[in-house]
C-alpha cells in the first residue's frame, strides 16, 4: 500500500467513526424514548374499569355486578378495604382490572389520573382471594423548620 493512499483510509475510517459516535446518542435517545412509551403502555390505564366513585360513606351495599372471573363482590372488596383502613372517608374510587379492585382516595383527580393513582398508592384487593394488598399513599414532603 502506498503512502499516498493512507491518508485517505484514515479520514475514511476516522470520518465513519466519527458519523457513528454522532449517531449514538440519537440512538440512545430512539432507546430512552422507546422505552418511555412502552412503560407508558405498562402503567396505562386503559385496562382499567372505574367501578365506582364518590363519597365512601354512600357506597351502595348492592347494585354493582361482580365481574367475570371475580369471586369477590365490589360490595365485598368495600368490606375488606374498610377492615384494612377503618375511619376513613371522603371522595374514593374503586377500579378493577382483570385481577383486582383498586381503591383510593381520589379527590382532586381525573379520571385517568385517578385510576393510575389507584393501581400505585390505592389498596388493591385480588378479585378472587380477597387478599389486599394496601400500598402506602404517597406522603407530603415534610416542611421546612422555621428557624
Amino acid at each position: 500500500m502506498s503512502l499516498s493512499v493512507f491518508p485517505f483510509l484514515r479520514a475514511a475510517v476516522c470520518g465513519a467513526a466519527l458519523l457513528c459516535a454522532s449517531c449514538l446518542p440519537m440512538l440512545g435517545t430512539g432507546q430512552m424514548l422507546a422505552g418511555s412509551s412502552l412503560a407508558d403502555g405498562l402503567l396505562s390505564t386503559s385496562s382499567l374499569e372505574l367501578v365506582w366513585r364518590g363519597d365512601l360513606c354512600s357506597f351502595p351495599s348492592s347494585g354493582l355486578e361482580t365481574p367475570r372471573g371475580f369471586r369477590v363482590s365490589p360490595a365485598d372488596s368495600y368490606s375488606l378495604l374498610m377492615e384494612a383502613r377503618p375511619g376513613i372517608s371522603g371522595e374514593w374510587a374503586c377500579y378493577r382490572d382483570r385481577n383486582n379492585y383498586y381503591w383510593s382516595f381520589v379527590a382532586g383527580k381525573k379520571e385517568d389520573e385517578a385510576g393510575l393513582y389507584a393501581v400505585r398508592h390505592g389498596v388493591a384487593v385480588n378479585g378472587i382471594t380477597g387478599e389486599i394488598e394496601d400500598r402506602p399513599a404517597v406522603q407530603a414532603p415534610p416542611s421546612p423548620s422555621v428557624m
